[in-house]
């Protein structure tokens, strides 16, 4: 769906609904007026006029509004979640030619789904007036930044600065991250009174109507932004992490999740690991996780299965490496670790941000020199704690922080001799786990990007601004040139729809994509993003 049609079948719609709430009853208002039935001011005083729209907005920046568990396949899974190195699919899907092996046969959904799922209500939020319920406009901001900005670092340049009015315009990534912040700081502002608005509550997937939790996730991802930019302009970067970290971010066990206390959900990774045994452990969890010794490999994957019990296919974990050219069937690869389903299951709320990505934050903004509320060490630790206390494992944290010898491992595919393939590799980091200032910042950003599964599009975020965790390359790279060889993907190609149906804004945003990134050469998976300069 391009963006002209997203604008002409979802926005102006909502938009005139919203305005015929006003429009029918101002015509009869003297002739039809029912004392018992609620006027537009009434419904805009008690929120219930945007309530309405929160529910889409929390549940589709994971994507599970509508439980299509194959749109979230497609929007994350087979994208972010494998180019992170975080999982791999054991099956061979079309003809093994697909997005794993950089052929990007699946670039539409994280558009679509963001433009129609978070754009859209989010506009129509923004279109009933900031002055009329500031308290609920807030968290939709909040929730509008969460999604949008993941939309911006899958493709570089989107419509967003000047969305939902007649001038449908790429814009340049460094304005949609102005805007972005911008956005946070009205909602931190908004959010300075925290009286609960009852009706809120009922409808609130995160936080059921607390809006001090409101502030401190708006807070943290100001955080998560501005760190995001730290390469390509430290000056801002410096400002808004440490204006972050003031505001008051996530601490001890706070946590961002959908799903709690409100409404049922589905998680659809549980579905797509156990019910269709599409998704597996990838090769580099694998290494990292054995190699570093690291408790959380029970919690988050099951150990390898077989054919028959008590007949493994390995002992222990074993994960799929991406790119590879798997067998018809899935072979001995359907039997590799997949999710735990005591760590993930249908009913499993989804997490979005953690207190423990946000002590990682915090201590690389303290190893760049900010003020970051402590040294990078004792963040970083406080980091890992965390997440150990979040997965059930804090008695083994303080044994874990003090390892000054364990590396990741050699990938052993186990198959190798079965298929006659060559997927085994060596290990391609030597990263510890206690502190050493000299590789601090890949601890750092290896042990956030360990912590922070199975959030796999910040995980691959992340990967791409600094170079870690080293992951390995996949091993069958067919996009046709448009990825170096040797190289990893930076992007999603925009929609092949954009090229036809809104060419003028397409060209736009894909000089501007260009002139933002001197090695980008054009809409390719091989083009890096404006922050992508490491």
């Amino acid at each position: 769906m391009t963006m002209k049609s997203i604008v002409k079948k979802y926005i102006l719609p909502t938009v005139l609904a919203a305005g015929m709430f006003t429009a029918c009853t101002s015509n009869f208002e003297e002739i039809n007026n029912d004392p018992n039935r609620p006027t537009n001011e009434d419904l805009l005083a008690d929120g219930n006029l945007i309530n309405g729209f929160f529910p889409q907005l929390s549940r589709s920046v994971y994507f599970n509004f509508d439980n299509s568990n194959w749109k979230w396949q497609v929007q994350q899974n087979l994208n972010g979640d494998v180019f992170s190195g975080y999982m791999a699919p054991p099956t061979p899907f079309a003809g093994n030619s697909n997005a794993t092996h950089y052929n990007l046969i699946w670039n539409l959904w994280p558009w679509s789904l963001g433009y129609e799922n978070i754009m859209s209500p989010a506009n129509a939020i923004d279109q009933l007036g900031e002055d009329l319920t500031p308290r609920l406009y807030a968290p939709a901001l909040v929730l509008k930044v969460l999604g949008m900005h993941r939309v911006s670092d899958i493709y570089g340049p989107i419509p967003y600065v000047k969305f939902g009015t007649s001038e449908v315009t790429y814009d340049a990534q460094e304005a949609v991250y102005d805007k972005f912040f911008a956005e946070l700081d009205l909602a931190i502002a908004n959010l300075e009174n925290t009286e609960p608005v009852p009706t809120f509550s009922a409808v609130d997937d995160l936080y059921q109507g607390d809006f001090v939790m409101w502030k401190k996730l708006a807070a943290s991802l100001k955080l998560r932004l501005a760190m995001r930019i730290s390469n390509v302009n430290p000056t801002k970067a410096k400002q808004y992490a440490e204006e972050a970290i003031a505001t008051g971010v996530f601490e001890g066990s706070d946590i961002a999740s959908v799903g709690v206390g409100v409404s049922p959900i589905v998680n659809p990774l549980a579905t797509i690991s156990e019910g269709w045994g599409d998704i597996k452990m990838g090769a580099d969890m694998e290494s990292i996780l054995t190699g570093l010794n690291d408790p959380r490999a029970g919690v988050y994957f099951t150990q390898a299965g077989g054919p028959e019990d008590g007949d493994p296919i390995k002992e222990g974990f074993a994960g799929v490496r991406s790119g590879i050219d798997l067998p018809d069937g899935r072979g001995d690869y359907q039997y590799y670790s997949r999710i735990n389903t005591e760590f993930i299951n249908q009913t499993t709320p989804i997490v979005l941000m953690t207190s423990a990505e946000v002590y990682f934050l915090r201590a690389e903004a303290a190893l760049n020199g900010w003020n970051a509320g402590g040294g990078a060490q004792a963040l970083y630790e406080e980091g890992v704690r965390q997440s150990f206390a979040q997965h059930g494992v804090a008695d083994k944290a303080d044994a874990y922080l003090m390892d000054d010898t364990s590396v990741p491992a050699d990938y052993v595919d186990v198959s190798d001799a079965t298929y006659g393939t060559d997927y085994s590799t060596a290990a391609v980091s030597d990263v510890t786990i206690n502190y050493d200032a000299s590789k601090a910042l890949e601890q750092i950003i290896t042990q956030k990007w360990i912590a922070m599964f199975p959030e796999g599009m910040e995980a691959w975020s992340e990967f791409r601004r600094t170079g870690y965790p080293h992951i390995f390359p996949v091993k069958y790279n067919k996009s046709n040139g448009d990825v170096p060889a040797g190289d990893y993907i930076k992007r999603l190609r925009y929609p092949d729809g954009e090229a036809v149906n809104n060419v003028q804004a397409y060209n736009a945003g894909v000089e501007a994509l260009k002139a933002e990134n001197a090695k980008a050469t054009g809409d390719t998976g091989g083009s890096p993003l404006w922050w992508d300069v490491d």
